[in-house]
């Protein structure tokens, strides 16, 4: 269980169907977008507190990220944060 604020966590799922055929590159789009750069943007803060990989029972696997935003810095109103994530698939 992860002790988190429900205003302040952010839940990003992934699918990745081509799982079994491609290990390595079905966390390429994962990996690129945890390493995306928000340095400059009021989710500067944004930290992982949890990565679950699951299969989807068709040779595919969802991976969930819980996130946190942190605090925001003073100047920086809170908005809602509206990011996709890249390459997810429904």
């Amino acid at each position: 269980m992860i002790d988190l604020q429900a205003g302040d966590t952010r839940v990003f799922l992934f699918h990745s169907p081509n799982a079994s055929a491609d290990p390595s590159g079905a966390m390429d789009a994962v990996n690129q977008w945890l390493s995306k750069d928000r340095s400059t943007t009021p989710y500067a803060n944004l930290r992982v507190r949890d990565i679950n990989v699951t299969a989807d029972g068709s040779g595919g696997v969802y991976t969930m990220i819980v996130c946190s935003l942190g605090r925001a810095t003073s100047g920086v109103t809170a908005t809602p944060l509206v990011e996709e994530p890249v390459g997810t698939t429904a």
